[in-house]
């Protein structure tokens, strides 16, 4: 639903939830000290260095710097949105999530979701009964076994049958007009011309496909006689996009083991045949090509992404576009690979043939997309001539200019520039006329809906600057001691660095919230660059050592709000010192800065003695 998730509701379910119970049912926990340690499910270790502290409510990774509360860690671990996060936390805590500043509209069109969920969830549940008790069920179950398939896969990935006829779903969910127009919206029925309705899925195994957050959003039908199509996928709802959906991401994610990649494939039974066999991290595309949102989806998750196709020419035509699609999203740190199966082969029949190692190996030799993208265009020139050379370099810099600035391109554009043994003059003129990049689209995936106002790009403290130290630390023991800041004002001057500016934000938040505790904080900036610095601050080894004292935070308060007159002092004796003669005011003003800077160190040097 669109509108705030208010800040009170998300300390109350943090407040509630237990960040132990949380991680420990996703990945085990073992008990050491006063806190918990695991290997950490966000990279690949050997020796556990995954913290969870009980007493901070806060998880911390010290080889990769993952950290968070248990919100962050099921956004993270789940792949879930912020707003998808909250709801899954709270309904294990039996929490309504409060919305605020929603139209009625966005009310309503929330409520109608709602209830597509309740259909679809329906709808899956009468499939899984009709293959287990229907009396034509028999012809659907052989075709399973003779699949491989097990009740166990078939009971995980909800697998079902609509048997056949024209209405068996309709006479069982169809109870009432609102029922039938549900059905109608979620794709379930087809409404004839004339106004009557028929189920869409006939003598079909029934492949549910779920969202983030397992909700039931569509299904997939593999038909079991001659009629065509073949696989029927639900159309497109409110509920449905299908750009932007895979099937088995969910099932994958469920999972108690660490993800490190993907292997996206053609088919429902692809996913299915390999999760048989253990390999539990495949996804299926649903109709269609594999999108940029994909992409940056799976990417969020791992680092590494597998294409399969087939390994004919079709196979490669298909991957070829596939490669074009994944080149805007290859940013530093992540990587796409191409695997080509045997001809006659999909990845359902080669794993029975070769087991989980076997296509494991064929997985781990995959073609990486440099590779496969210079052998790809080598191939359609003609390499030994000069002139096939100038060609290659004009094909070959158009897609590289596609890649994020980074370590990447620029060892592509090398490796260009070594093949044809000179200057990429094509790739040169790639670059210069390159468009500024434009900010990327949040797609709900990761970033939160209560950050109201826009948050400055971090970058570490201006060094030149001699109050960086000193505001760096004032944040510091505002995130420790959010209380402190009751005891302070909101400067009346402008903030002139970036961390000026969120020590005024920080301020101004914590005075709208005066019982703010310092995870509540935090969690406003996940997702905004700040989010690493504001963590590492909140739970440093040395950060308990910080004295909770407002008065050194109102020094610096002052120190910005004093900048001004230091100025306009440091002018006035440059002038003086340069022989210029001061009018009468500027001398008077001259004499009254001093008297407020001497006054001023003065109340410093008292604080300090002090403390």
């Amino acid at each position: 639903m669109a509108g705030r998730i208010p800040q009170s509701f998300i300390d109350e379910l943090l407040a509630r939830v237990d960040v132990i119970d949380v991680v420990d049912s996703r990945v085990k926990l073992k008990k050491t000290g006063k806190n918990y340690s695991a290997c950490c499910p966000f990279h690949n270790e050997n020796t556990p260095s995954f913290t969870v502290s009980p007493d901070k409510q806060f998880y911390y990774c010290f080889g990769c710097g993952a950290s968070g509360t248990a919100l962050r860690f099921v956004m993270e671990f789940d792949g879930l949105s912020f707003p998808d996060a909250v709801e899954k936390l709270a309904d294990q805590m039996n929490m309504a999530v409060p919305r605020e500043a929603a139209s009625q509209r966005e009310v309503q069109q929330e409520q109608e979701h709602q209830s597509l969920f309740k259909r679809m969830e329906a709808a899956s549940q009468f499939f899984e009964r009709q293959l287990r008790e229907h009396d034509k069920r028999d012809r659907a179950v052989q075709y399973l076994k003779g699949r491989g398939l097990s009740g166990k896969a078939a009971k995980f990935f909800g697998i079902g049958y609509a048997p056949p006829g024209w209405d068996n779903l309709q006479e069982t969910l169809g109870t009432d007009k609102t029922a039938i127009r549900e059905l109608i919206t979620s794709g379930m029925l087809i409404e004839k011309e004339d106004g009557r309705t028929y189920d869409r899925f006939r003598d079909r195994i029934m492949f549910p496909i779920r969202d983030a957050r397992g909700r039931y959003i569509a299904f997939g039908g593999r038909v079991l006689g001659d009629e065509k199509p073949k696989y029927l996928n639900s159309p497109e709802t409110p509920i449905f996009q299908k750009n932007r959906e895979l099937y088995g991401l969910y099932e994958a994610r469920k999972i108690r083991q660490k993800l490190t990649r993907f292997v996206i494939v053609e088919g429902y039974m692809d996913v299915v045949a390999l999760a048989e066999f253990g390999i539990h991290y495949a996804v299926a595309t649903l109709g269609t090509a594999t999108s940029e949102h994909h992409l940056r989806r799976l990417f969020k998750i791992v680092p590494e992404v597998i294409f399969c196709f087939d390994g004919d020419n079709a196979g490669r035509t298909a991957a070829a576009r596939a490669m074009e699609t994944a080149l805007p999203v290859l940013s530093d740190g992540v990587q796409a690979r191409f695997l080509f199966l045997p001809d006659g082969e999909d990845p359902d029949t080669l794993v029975r043939q070769e087991g989980r190692d076997g296509f494991e190996k064929r997985l781990n030799e995959s073609l990486h997309l440099p590779e496969f993208l210079f052998e790809q265009l080598k191939q359609q020139v003609d390499f030994d001539t000069l002139d096939g050379k100038a060609r290659l370099d004009k094909m070959a810099a158009p897609l590289i200019g596609k890649l994020p600035k980074g370590t990447l391109r620029s060892l592509m554009e090398k490796r260009l520039e070594d093949m044809i043994g000179t200057r990429s003059a094509a790739m040169a003129a790639v670059n210069e006329t390159a468009p500024e990049p434009e900010p990327e689209i949040d797609d709900g995936v990761s970033m939160p809906d209560i950050i109201t106002e826009p948050v400055p790009p971090s970058h570490a403290p201006d060094i030149e600057d001699p109050l960086a130290p000193m505001v760096h630390r004032a944040i510091s023991s505002l995130v420790r001691f959010p209380a402190l800041a009751q005891e302070l004002s909101i400067p009346d001057t402008e903030a002139e660095t970036e961390y000026e500016r969120l020590l005024f934000e920080i301020l101004k938040r914590l005075h709208q919230s005066p019982q703010q505790e310092s995870i509540g904080l935090l969690i406003q900036w996940i997702g905004s660059p700040y989010e690493p610095e504001l963590k590492a601050l909140a739970d440093h080894p040395e950060g308990d050592k910080i004295r909770p004292v407002a008065a050194e935070v109102r020094v610096v308060l002052e120190r910005m709000m004093a900048r001004k007159d230091d100025r306009a002092l440091e002018e006035l004796e440059a002038k003086f010192h340069r022989g210029e003669k001061l009018t009468p005011e500027e001398r008077s003003q001259l004499h009254e800065l001093k008297k407020q800077r001497k006054q001023r160190n003065h109340k410093r040097t008292g604080i300090y003695h002090r403390h």
